[in-house]
C-alpha cells in the first residue's frame, strides 16, 4: 500500500492509459468474427515484450517527451505574457543591477560609472529631466 502522500505523475498515467488503448484497439480488430488467428496471438505478445521494452528505457524517452511539452508550454506561456504585457521582458530581474525603466522612476544622478541616488527631499528633477545627466537616464 502507497503512502498517503504519493505523487503519481502525470506521465505514468498518459503512459499506461495510451499503451492500454493500444492493446485494446488490436484486441478488437483481432476479435472482429469472433474467430481468433495463430497471427494474432503471436502479434499480441510482441506488443507486450515492446511494452516491457518500453517500461525498461522509460527514464529515456520520458525525459525528452517532458523536455519537448514544457518547451511548448513555456513558449505559449511567453507568448501570453508578450500579449498582455510586454513590460514583463524590459525589467532585468537581477537585483544587483537596475534596469532602464526603474532607473527612470527614481531620483539619481550620474557621476562617471557611479549612479548617486537621492533621497526623497531632492531638489533633483525625477524621471524626464532636462538630459544633462540627472534623473533621466540615456536620454
Amino acid at each position: 500500500m502507497a503512502d498517503e502522500n504519493t505523487r503519481i505523475d502525470w506521465w505514468i498515467s498518459i503512459r499506461d492509459s495510451v499503451l492500454f488503448l493500444i492493446y485494446l484497439a488490436i484486441m478488437s480488430y483481432f476479435l472482429i468474427g469472433n474467430v481468433i488467428q495463430d497471427y494474432a496471438i503471436y502479434c499480441l505478445v510482441v506488443i507486450y515484450f515492446l511494452h516491457v521494452f518500453l517500461m525498461k528505457l522509460n527514464h529515456s524517452y520520458e525525459v525528452a517527451l517532458k523536455k519537448a511539452v514544457a518547451g511548448i508550454l513555456e513558449v505559449r506561456e511567453l507568448n501570453r505574457l508578450a500579449r498582455e504585457d510586454i513590460s514583463h521582458f524590459h525589467y532585468n530581474l537581477d537585483s544587483r543591477t537596475p534596469c532602464i525603466e526603474i532607473l527612470n522612476k527614481i531620483n539619481f544622478r550620474q557621476e562617471g560609472d557611479i549612479l548617486i541616488f537621492e533621497t526623497a527631499g531632492s531638489p533633483t528633477k525625477a524621471a524626464g529631466g532636462t538630459g544633462n545627466g540627472i534623473g533621466n537616464f540615456m536620454n
